[in-house]
């Protein structure tokens, strides 16, 4: 009876020819279980079509189903009894398929053969129940065995598809079907009220225009169109091209497509003398019927366009094929490049600016990608994707943020660990607030030397213990003048200690700031030794130069320090022991000199020779601070 039913169908509107589909319709949309409607409702019916849709990812209805399968089961056969050579007859689209555990379908592939089958046995062990049969009646089972079902389909069009097919007096059967690319409508026509004639498929580009007494203006555009090709994917979906908004049932509402009541039309019937107004007349319209109504319908669609009756995503979806006008959606690779240029950019753009400019730069790029995405699509009816490349421009943000933040804290820490033992605090958060470049670069800085003199018998004279407390008291006084003046300690060799300034951050007046530490450090010195005997009494010499000097972190991968190379740097190493020589406390160069001869008070000592300079350096003793 299923059969004949279908095939009252088939005889009037057609049906889907196998010698005209291509294309694996195995993956078609399976509706199981369904009928075709009663031997006289079939015989009166204007054609034949599912109403279903199916949402996409997101929840969102984009697409219309346009065929699915009407499932019938013919017979199932023990899984054991399975051969090669079952028939299956692809031309009825008849296919085997098994159940999982949970009830899903899987179908089988076709043809048959021992690695088929094979495949499937370990795959129903796996994942499908078993069926158990009594025999005996004995209330415990005497078999179990696995169940392979074969089915027999109906391809069933949709009513979109179905009212497509009327509208262009084309029948099922005529149809150029091939799966996953398009649907066919070769010559379509369209019915001519005033001749009663069908004629070839015209489609209107503009109107006929006429002015106030009926005159007209401007005839109107159309064109003829030779073919619909219907735009489709794996499973037969179409993308709709809604062409606005959700309608309003209220009279005075915007309205998409005009909404009228049925009960308007129940009650005052065509016919002559009809009442009708002209907004009403249904004379060469597709008219379709649906409830239109939140406490008549349950069938409201997320949409694009936001919630929509289903009638109404039907008209849509009729008007995007009598229309021919389809949605190009980009193809895969279009959206990669898409995506990973987005990506690319962000993780450029965000990784050289801070925080704040980078959360306007994510902003302004999802805005571009936005109104780019929306007028292509406004303008030539090209789908590229929005969401993915949105998403993923935040979370490429928000990873780089992340990962800026861990950075930043792992340099901070690893600046603090660098320059806290030997850098005031201040100058540490300033490092932090602007890191400097640390690796080996040229600058000009001041370099400061000093050693105590006789260190040696000093250390003669007393005890071990005794003697590093007394050091430790001596560096501690003279570091703390280096820290306070904002320079950089560099390393204790023994009693001698290295400085300097104009690194990391640049100090102007790096020269200026190495002789008042140094004056400091003397003063400091007479203090400190008011409180020691005679004998243990601390004198120290000074040497100070300025001049370009390699700056850097320096030293093997495991351990590293950031200090000074360069002949200047030799230079100011040398004048701390030339002290000796001339009798005196701070000696600096000619170099040092030229930077602060306004503000220091000197004594010109002599011309030295220095290695890797061609001419003699003017070196002069530091006396004091001018006021």
């Amino acid at each position: 009876d299923y059969y004949e039913r279908q095939q009252v169908l088939y005889n009037n509107y057609g049906e889907v020819s196998f010698e005209k589909l291509s294309g694996d319709w195995r993956n078609l949309p399976a509706f199981y279980g369904i009928q075709p409607p009663l031997t006289p409702y079939a015989n009166t019916a204007y054609g034949y079509g599912h109403a279903n849709f199916k949402e996409d990812h997101d929840d969102i209805y984009r697409r219309q189903p346009l065929l699915g399968k009407s499932s019938m089961l013919i017979e199932t056969v023990r899984l054991d009894d399975l051969t090669a050579d079952y028939p299956i007859d692809e031309t009825i689209f008849e296919r085997l398929v098994w159940s999982d555990k949970y009830g899903i379908k899987h179908n089988i592939e076709y043809p048959l053969n021992d690695d088929v089958i094979s495949s499937v046995k370990a795959e129903m062990k796996k994942d499908a129940p078993m069926k158990s049969e009594d025999i005996d009646g004995d209330g415990e089972p005497d078999d179990s065995y696995y169940i392979v079902e074969k089915y027999r389909d109906s391809l069933v069009p949709s009513i979109t598809l179905s009212l497509a097919c009327n509208y262009f007096n084309k029948k099922l059967s005529d149809l150029e079907i091939s799966i996953g690319e398009y649907i066919l409508i070769s010559n379509p026509e369209s019915f001519n009220i005033d001749t009663s004639k069908w004629e070839g498929y015209r489609i209107v580009d503009s109107p006929t225009e006429t002015d106030e007494d009926g005159n007209i203006v401007k005839e109107e555009i159309s064109h003829e169109v030779d073919e619909i090709r219907i735009p489709i994917d794996d499973e037969c979906k179409m993308l709709i091209n809604f062409m606005g908004y959700p309608s309003f049932a209220a009279s005075g509402e915007k309205q998409t497509y005009p909404v009228r009541s049925y009960a308007g039309y129940a009650s005052n019937p065509p016919g002559t003398g009809s009442r009708w107004p002209a907004t009403k007349a249904l004379g060469n319209k597709i008219v379709m019927v649906g409830a239109f109504t939140k406490g008549m319908a349950a069938d409201q669609k997320p949409t694009p366009y936001g919630l929509m009756f289903g009638v109404e995503v039907h008209a849509n979806a009729l008007n995007t094929i009598l229309m021919n006008n389809f949605l190009t959606t980009a193809p895969y690779w279009v959206d990669f490049l898409i995506l990973a240029f987005f990506i690319f950019l962000i993780a450029f753009l965000a990784s050289r600016f801070s925080t704040i400019p980078s959360v306007f730069i994510s902003l302004a790029m999802i805005l571009v990608l936005f109104f780019g995405s929306s007028y292509i699509f406004d303008n030539y009816d090209y789908v590229l994707s929005f969401f993915e490349p949105a998403i993923a421009i935040v979370l490429t943000f928000l990873l780089l943020i992340a990962y800026r933040a861990m950075t930043e804290a792992r340099d901070k820490r690893m600046i603090k660990g660098m320059f806290g033992t030997y850098l005031s605090p201040k100058v540490v958060e300033q490092i932090i607030e602007t890191p400097p470049e640390l690796g080996g670069v040229d600058k000009n800085l001041s370099v400061f030397f000093s050693d105590i003199r006789g260190f040696t018998t000093l250390s003669e004279l007393m005890p071990p213990q005794e003697l590093v407390q007394l050091l430790n008291q001596y560096l501690t006084a003279m570091t703390d003048i280096i820290l306070e003046s904002e320079g950089t300690l560099d390393k204790y060799e023994g009693d001698a200690i290295m400085c300097f300034w104009g690194a990391p951050l640049p100090q102007e007046d790096h020269a200026y700031r190495s002789c008042v530490a140094a004056v400091k450090q003397l003063k400091a010195l007479e203090a400190l030794n008011k409180t020691l005997p005679p004998e243990k009494q601390i004198n120290i010499g000074i040497g100070i130069n300025s001049g370009i000097m390699t700056v850097g972190n320096m030293g093997s991968t495991q351990r590293m320090d950031y200090t000074l190379i360069g002949d200047n740097v030799n230079l100011a190493a040398r004048l701390e022991g030339t002290n000796k020589q001339y009798r005196t406390r701070i000696i600096i160069s000619e170099y040092t000199y030229g930077l602060v001869k306004e503000k220091v008070i000197v004594r010109e000592l002599d011309n030295i020779r220095v290695k890797g300079k061609n001419k003699p350096v003017l070196i002069y003793e530091l006396i004091d601070i001018a006021e």
